[in-house]
């Protein structure tokens, strides 16, 4: 067989992939996912590459493959005259069978769609872009040659579908996005079954056939995941296109997000004795409840809800994923801690329940619309395509009837009427929009209004008496990241009898790769960098904070003394799981020094624990061994691996000990300059004080000034209206004394300082001590700075929590280590490379930083100051998601650090843990700074050696 053969052959099996799936065959059409979409024909009417016939990959939107116009929020302004219309054709072979029937899907295609097969137009065009559709196409398929022709509409005819799914504050994509394949069937088969297994072990399913005749029977067997029986087969008749089979099964294994246990059930359609068809289909017992004036719960157990909203999307295939793109949706969001995705304006790929299903996560699958509903008959079509397709997904627990003011109530009946289950319809409301207008159904609402304040959260959550859900909240535009507060309002859920949970906006920034803006992520100004990661999964600080937050276990201890007896206090916040069936890993570790060039830290000792059984929701007691010859060690590392194999917890707890970080030569001589008091040296290194104030003025080594000043200087901002007074200078009290070899300056009242005192030791440390004041009032920073020009800074290296920053709102998610990160352009929304390097950073003990002219300057906190780092910078209109900072370039020593807002909600509103610091007494600190500390005295020589 020749190369062109070989491939010929490659791309015909490539484009008829054929699987088996619930005893149908499929033939594909399309390529299953965006890394295997197959090539059709395709000509598009307007915008870019329009008006002649080329080839397109399906399934895509063609946006991302070079046609049309980009649309966010609203399509082209000329839409109703020059639509956007997307023209494909495809030329396949059939092998058609005389006893079959046959049937083409489209799982998803952007907005109308008219499907023509051989010349004959196949049903009537297809209104709506997200829901999956079908045909049959048994009369018009031939053996051999067949021809199809699909036109796809962007944007809808029908004013009001173009109102409900092309107005919104997402991306709007064209084209058949989703596969295409030809369903082949029996000529009397089962067309679908819908499920309903409770935790008890009773079995109900709808069989829907399409045939009713009366010689017509059903039968059923459900399997385990072994594909062992389960129980005896069952049995019923079919009457009028619908059959109805019941059991009830002993020793089942229930499903939830923490043991995703699933089963099969194989249906046969027989005449008599003979099998028509059979079909099979995944499901799970369990069992969701919404108890109105309660709460959620699954399997008997109360349970909240916590995630984010979910769109699918991808920077460069935007709605057309491939299948490691929604595995890695899950396991990002299983990382995060998450039991539940909101599947937000849209319904997801099919396949992404099925990994919900299989992995656990729960998931609520929303009704496309926006701001505004679907007509009532269209809608109505549109609620069954949705549930239909979702309804035996174990994962699904709640549907939602549309979003913001796209709700229609007359739909609700809709969701019941297609959902076996009764799942409830959840009504999504806006932040200031009033749930209850026009709108009283036959159960309680749950109360879902979108960005409560921390004072609407707690008069919901303890004066009201609806279960609380709000299904868009904390909004993670920027570097607020939803993790901003995340704990103050998840502990008044948890403390609320009515909490339901809280669904964090959003996962992803949506920036949209766009071939005319140099390729880089575009994301509509402010409009889609809303997420707690970026648009290719980079983590901000947020996504460790929810992480923490959110962890199923917790331990409260945070350091651990040199008598340490091996016990610690945990906590089991699972919702099912014993923490005897949880792996507890144990390390002993020694972290890097200042003095080396590598980051992270030598493990010296490590062991398992005997996983105590403490059960779901109490507290008991971890008891670890440590070796007899115990190594010496900084911190205590503990790892928890949950039932299903995921790292859901580590907590390093530190060594209270005495530790000398920097190592420094104690040969070295400290010369004070004969005539200027002020002027010192040690080694290669000049160190000038200012006279008047004991403010250290310049740092020079070798001569060359180092462009280090002015430490310390007093920056505060205050969050009232007042302004804050000038501090008056008095001078004639700096002082400079020895005392065991070191030289001591102290000054007092100088600048706001009310003691300055400057400890110059042999070792090249430069300690200082201080003391200041500021008027009473609320500030919402305060601290102490150095002069750095940040140009000059290079690269940090730091023993602390990390790698991302914090603000006062947000300081969980830091794990305990030497973090290395060199020096990058960080913009949120816009340039991502996490960590970000500026901004504040705590608790730490040491921090290196690597400058031009391979100068290193270096800082040991003695007290508990935040580390800030040069001026970070914000994205772009961030509204009120954003922070207050110094200008003035340099590093900060912070006292009192600032808040984060969120872009609907100032910090204010957030709570207490983001009001500004009240002050009302001196504040003080202990920092030590070290220049070139470990740096030869003399050059190395460098050798040109040859070999001959």
């Amino acid at each position: 067989m020749n190369i062109k053969l070989k491939n010929l052959f490659g791309v015909l099996l490539f484009c008829f992939i054929i699987t088996s799936l619930k005893s149908q065959t499929r033939t594909y059409l399309s390529g299953t996912y965006a890394d295997t979409a197959v090539d059709w024909e395709f000509k598009m009417s307007e915008g870019r590459n329009s008006g002649y016939w080329t080839t397109i990959p399906v399934p895509s939107n063609w946006e991302t493959k070079g046609f049309g116009y980009y649309t966010y929020g609203k399509d082209h302004k000329d839409y109703k005259t020059k639509p956007e219309v997307g023209f494909y054709r495809h030329n396949f072979k059939f092998n058609l069978k005389s006893d079959k029937r046959y049937f083409i899907v489209f799982q998803g295609s952007m907005t109308e769609t008219t499907v023509v097969l051989n010349g004959q137009q196949i049903g009537e065009t297809h209104i709506g872009g997200f829901t999956e559709f079908k045909y049959e196409i048994t009369d018009f398929l031939k053996n051999g040659d067949n021809l199809l022709e699909v036109k796809v509409l962007k944007p809808a005819k029908h004013p009001q579908v173009v109102k409900a799914e092309r107005i919104a504050d997402y991306w709007l994509f064209g084209g058949v996005f989703r596969p295409v394949y030809i369903e082949e069937l029996p000529m009397n088969f089962i067309e679908r079954v819908a499920i309903d297994a409770q935790m008890n072990g009773d079995f109900k399913m709808y069989v829907y056939t399409d045939i009713s005749k009366e010689e017509i029977s059903i039968s059923a067997q459900v399997f385990d995941s072994n594909n062992q029986k389960v129980g005896k087969s069952f049995s019923g008749k079919v009457f009028k296109n619908k059959g109805h089979l019941e059991a009830t099964l002993k020793d089942i294994e229930l499903w939830s997000h923490e043991y995703p246990n699933l089963y099969r059930v194989e249906v046969a359609l027989k005449q008599k004795k003979k099998t028509l068809h059979t079909y099979k289909q995944k499901f799970g017992f369990r069992t969701f409840e919404v108890r109105d004036h309660d709460g959620f719960y699954l399997n008997g157990k109360r349970v909240l809800l916590k995630g984010a909203n979910m769109h699918s999307f991808r920077p460069e295939t935007a709605r057309t994923l491939t299948k490691q793109d929604m595995i890695d949706n899950v396991k990002l969001m299983q990382d995060m801690n998450f039991n539940t995705v909101r599947i937000c304006h849209y319904p997801p790929d099919a396949e992404f329940l099925d990994l919900c299903d299989s992995l656990g996560l729960m998931a609520m699958d929303e009704l496309p619309g926006w701001r505004h509903p679907y007509p009532d008959t269209i809608g109505k079509k549109i609620v069954k395509e949705l549930v239909v397709r979702d309804v035996n997904h174990p994962s699904v627990v709640l549907w939602s009837n549309g979003n913001h003011l796209a709700h229609n109530p007359k739909f609700d009946q809709d969701f019941f009427k297609w959902d076996i289950q009764k799942r409830r319809p959840l009504k999504n409301e806006t932040k200031t929009g009033d749930i209850y207008k026009n709108y009283s159904p036959d159960f309680d609402i749950v109360k879902t209004n979108f960005y409560p304040s921390y004072n609407l959260l707690k008069q919901r959550l303890f004066e009201e008496n609806h279960i609380v859900l709000p299904n868009e909240a904390l909004h993670a535009l920027y570097d607020g990241g939803g993790g901003a507060n995340l704990k103050t309002y998840w502990d008044a859920i948890e403390k609320s009898k009515v909490g339901g949970g809280l669904m964090i906006w959003a996962l992803f920034d949506e920036g949209l790769r766009r071939t005319d803006m140099n390729n880089q992520p575009f994301h509509q100004g402010n409009n889609a960098p809303d997420g707690i990661v970026g648009p290719n999964g980079e983590k901000d600080g947020s996504y460790y904070a929810v992480r923490e937050i959110w962890s199923p276990v917790r331990i409260n201890e945070d350091k651990i003394t040199s008598s340490f007896k091996g016990k610690l206090t945990i906590e089991n916040k699972f919702d099912f799981v014993n923490l005897n069936e949880c792996k507890i890993n144990w390390k002993l570790i020694a972290f890097e020094t200042p003095n080396t060039s590598a980051s992270g830290f030598r493990t010296v000792a490590t062991g398992k624990v005997n996983e105590p059984s403490i059960a779901a929701g109490n507290v008991g007691e971890l008891s670890i061994e440590f070796p007899e010859n115990q190594p010496k060690f900084d911190a205590l590392t503990i790892e928890v691996i949950d039932n299903q194999g995921l790292l859901v917890y580590e907590k390093r707890l530190l060594l209270e000990k005495e530790s000398v970080f920097f190592q420094t030569s104690k040969q070295k001589k400290v010369i004070q300059d004969d005539k200027n008091p002020f002027l010192f040296y040690i080694g290669e290194t000049t160190i000038l004080f200012d006279e008047y104030s004991g403010v250290l003025k310049t740092i020079a080594v070798k001569g060359k000034d180092t462009g280090i000043k002015n430490f310390p200087f007093i920056d505060v901002k205050r969050a009232d209206t007042l302004k804050i007074k000038p501090n008056k200078k008095r001078v004639g009290e700096v002082s400079v004394e020895t005392k065991d070899d070191n030289f001591i300056i102290e000054s007092k009242n100088h600048n706001g300082f009310e003691i300055m005192r400057w400890t110059i030791k042999p070792s090249g440390e430069l300690k200082l001590d201080y003391t200041y004041s500021v008027e009473k009032g609320v500030y919402e920073y305060a601290g102490i700075g150095m002069e750095v020009k940040a140009k000059a800074v290079k690269s940090k290296r730091w023993l602390g929590e990390g790698p991302t920053r914090i603000w006062k709102n947000r300081v969980e998610g830091g794990i305990y280590d030497v973090h290395a990160v060199e020096k990058k352009i960080n913009i949120p929304g816009k340039v991502y490379n996490q960590p970000e390097f500026e901004g504040c950073f705590a608790p730490w003990q040491w921090a290196v930083f690597h400058m031009e002219d391979n100068l290193s300057i270096g800082f040991q906190n003695n007290s508990d100051l935040i580390l800030g780092v040069l001026n970070p910078i914000n994205g772009e209109n961030a509204r009120m998601a954003s922070w207050k900072y110094p200008k003035k370039e340099g590093f900060y020593f912070f006292n009192v650090i600032p808040a984060v807002g969120s872009k609907w909600k100032k910090p204010t509103e957030f709570g207490p843990d983001a009001h500004p610091s009240l002050i009302n007494k001196s504040l003080s600190g202990s920092v030590s700074f070290f220049v070139n500390w470990n740096n030869a005295k003399n050059d190395n020589k460098t050798f040109k050696i040859s070999i001959e």
